[in-house]
């Protein structure tokens, strides 16, 4: 996060000029950028005629699984951070337009972790989403899928397949049970792949890999014809520690045996027009964003929880869209702009 970015070029007055600078440094040391926390990469998922080290009895569990870019968010306390498979993301990265996405995630991870209560909470997961061609379903303007030849929905969307608690940065941790995870989901909103078995390893490792893909269901979207899903992953449901649960994946044979158009990589120079960075700003300004800016300022102060929301999305916002808001339009800008204080005034409203 760079002050330039937040002040989109002709923006705003003194006060807000410091204001942000204030809150990107706050930002950055909520978001980690203290350097505490590692980076905690997630071992590869077993394939076929891969060794599987000792296998267990109890609970199995079938998770469909998901085509999509391995993304994980790191809580520790307050702060939050996100990385991809095996670094941390730099606020400007273009990897999918993740930013717009990241206000609602931390929120969710936050209380996620809180529910689980270890100092240190990584919930590894894939980012997924960008494109549905379904004649009832409307794109969603700038976005680009994140990956081709299965279609899960027009927006961005994450989900956590695995957890791991660790009591501080010395502790190797412990990867939660897929029953845990589960119910993190069912109290916090946390999007989880499908489930598709559960029970004794063999009733598990008997579900047919081929199925549609669960997903477009989950999200309330209308089915695709042929829209299979990639596959399974199949697991213990319990505890353990990192590389020691013997996990392993099938797939569909066209995902081993055809080449499946690629997904296109994040253009962060293109330049959305007026209408769409409007609607950007209006998706990014959500009840989780004006509540975070009223715990700052109290909600007697109005005006400065609509400068907060603004900044806040202003910043989101530039980071995804760098080619087009590091030097806006003055007109583009102040719509921008008018959108999210009209938005953020409204969820106020309702919350009064």
């Amino acid at each position: 996060m760079v002050v330039e970015t937040c002040s989109m070029g002709h923006a705003g007055s003194a006060r807000e000029r410091g204001r942000a600078r204030e809150r990107v440094g706050t930002e950055r040391r909520r978001i980690g950028y203290t350097g505490a926390v590692r980076h905690r990469y997630y071992g590869k998922i077993a394939g076929p005629g891969d060794p599987l080290g000792l296998v267990p009895g109890g609970p199995w569990v079938a998770l469909e699984k998901i085509h999509g870019a391995q993304m994980l968010i790191a809580v520790a306390g307050e702060q939050v951070r996100f990385g991809k498979r095996k670094a941390w993301l730099a606020d400007d990265d273009p990897f999918f337009g993740w930013q717009l996405v990241r206000a609602g995630l931390a929120e969710t991870a936050r209380a996620a972790a809180r529910r689980v209560g270890a100092p240190l909470v990584v919930f590894y997961g894939e980012l997924f989403g960008g494109g549905y061609p379904h004649p009832e379903v409307a794109p969603v303007p700038g976005l680009q899928p994140v990956q081709t030849g299965i279609w899960y929905a027009p927006d961005l969307r994450w989900a956590v397949f695995d957890a791991l608690v660790a009591a501080g940065e010395d502790d190797e941790g412990e990867l939660l049970a897929w029953s845990e995870l589960a119910e993190l989901s069912r109290e916090t909103g946390m999007l989880v792949p499908p489930p598709v078995r559960a029970g004794p390893r063999p009733h598990v490792e008997a579900a047919p890999t081929r199925s549609p893909t669960r997903v477009p269901a989950l999200l309330g979207l209308p089915a695709l014809a042929d829209n299979f899903a990639e596959g399974l992953v199949v697991r213990p449901d319990a505890r353990a520690r990192p590389g020691a649960r013997p996990t392993y994946k099938r797939k569909i044979a066209e995902f081993d045996e055809q080449r499946f158009q690629d997904s296109e990589a994040w253009d962060p120079s293109q330049r959305p027009d007026r209408a769409a960075l409007v609607a950007w700003a209006e998706r990014l300004t959500n009840p989780a964003r004006v509540a975070s800016a009223a715990s700052k300022w109290g909600r007697h102060d109005r005006q400065a929880i609509l400068d907060e929301v603004e900044l806040d999305v202003l910043i989101d916002l530039t980071a995804a869209f760098p080619g087009a808001l590091q030097a806006p339009d003055e007109a583009d800008e102040a719509a921008i702009r008018s959108a999210v204080r009209a938005a953020a005034a409204a969820l106020l409203s309702v919350g009064a």
